[in-house]
C-alpha cells in the first residue's frame, strides 16, 4: 500500500460548496432586495397625495417590467454559477476515486501527494506520485465520453471533437514547474511525467507515436502506466526518499 500525503479532493470540494454558497447568497440578496423596493412602493401607494400614488405604481410596473426583461440572463447567470458547482463536486468524486485506487494497489515503495499546489501556481495538482519507477503528475477528468489523440498526436479529442479546455497545456506546465522546484531543491534534473486519468471515460488506444500528455483510464493506470519501468533503470530507494522529503518541505507537510 503508498504512502498517502494530504486529502483527495478537497479544493475541488471547497470550490463547489463556494459556487452553491454564492448561488444561495444571490438568491437571498436578489429577493431581499425586491421585496424592499416593492414593499417601499407599495407603501407610498397609500399615500394621500396622488402624485406619490402614481409613482408607486410607475414603479411597480417598472421593477416588475424589469425582471421580466432581465428573467432570462438572472435565470442563466444562475445556472452557470449551478453548472460550476456540480463541475467541481463532480471533480471531487473523481479525485477521491482515483486516490483510493493509488493507495490501494500501489506497492509500499510509492508515494502519493494529494491536492497538493505548487507556489506561485493557482490550480492544484490532483495526484503527484513518486515511486521506482519515476515521478508523475496526476489530473482527473470525472466526465463521461471518448476521449483519445488525433492522428499527429497533437490535438486531444472528445467525442469526436477537438477538446476546447486547456487540459494539456495545464498539466504539462505543472509537469514542468515540479522540475524546476525539485531542481532548485536538488540540485539535478528530475523528470515528471504528466497523466490524465479518466475514471468514467473511454480512453481509445494509444496511437504509435509519442504523445505529449499520457491518458490512461483508472484500470490501466497502475499496471500500464504507474508501475511500468520497461528498458528504463528504476529509480534508487535513496532517490525516491530525496524525491519525497523534497516535496514534503515543497509543500509544507
Amino acid at each position: 500500500m503508498a504512502t498517502i500525503h494530504g486529502q483527495a479532493g478537497e479544493n475541488a470540494f471547497r470550490k463547489g460548496l463556494t459556487k452553491q454558497q454564492d448561488v444561495l447568497a444571490a438568491l437571498v440578496l436578489f429577493g431581499f432586495l425586491a421585496s424592499l423596493v416593492l414593499g417601499a412602493l407599495w407603501g407610498l401607494s397609500f399615500s394621500k397625495h396622488w402624485q406619490l400614488q402614481w409613482l408607486s405604481f410607475a414603479g411597480i410596473l417598472l421593477v416588475g417590467g424589469s425582471f421580466f426583461v432581465l428573467r432570462k440572463k438572472i435565470d442563466r447567470n444562475l445556472e452557470d454559477r449551478l453548472r460550476a458547482a456540480r463541475a467541481w463536486r463532480r471533480g471531487a468524486q473523481g479525485e477521491r476515486v482515483i486516490a483510493d485506487v493509488l493507495e490501494s494497489e500501489l506497492p509500499d515503495e510509492f508515494h502519493v501527494f494529494n491536492d497538493v499546489r505548487l507556489p506561485g501556481r493557482t490550480a492544484n495538482i490532483d495526484h503527484l506520485v513518486v515511486g521506482p519507477s519515476g515521478v508523475f503528475v496526476l489530473n482527473t477528468k470525472n466526465s463521461r465520453g471518448i476521449v483519445g489523440w488525433n492522428e499527429d498526436a497533437k490535438t486531444l479529442h472528445w467525442n469526436g471533437a477537438p477538446v476546447k479546455w486547456d487540459w494539456v497545456p495545464s498539466i504539462q506546465n505543472a509537469a514542468i514547474d515540479v522540475e524546476k522546484k525539485l531542481y532548485t531543491l536538488l540540485n539535478r534534473n528530475v523528470s515528471v511525467r504528466p497523466v490524465l486519468v479518466f475514471p468514467l471515460a473511454k480512453v481509445l488506444p494509444k496511437i504509435d507515436v509519442s504523445t505529449p500528455v499520457d491518458l490512461q483510464q483508472d484500470d490501466y493506470l497502475i499496471d500500464h502506466r504507474l508501475k511500468y519501468i520497461g528498458k528504463r533503470e528504476p529509480l534508487p530507494e535513496k532517490e525516491v526518499l530525496e524525491i519525497v522529503n523534497a516535496l514534503i518541505a515543497l509543500f509544507h507537510i
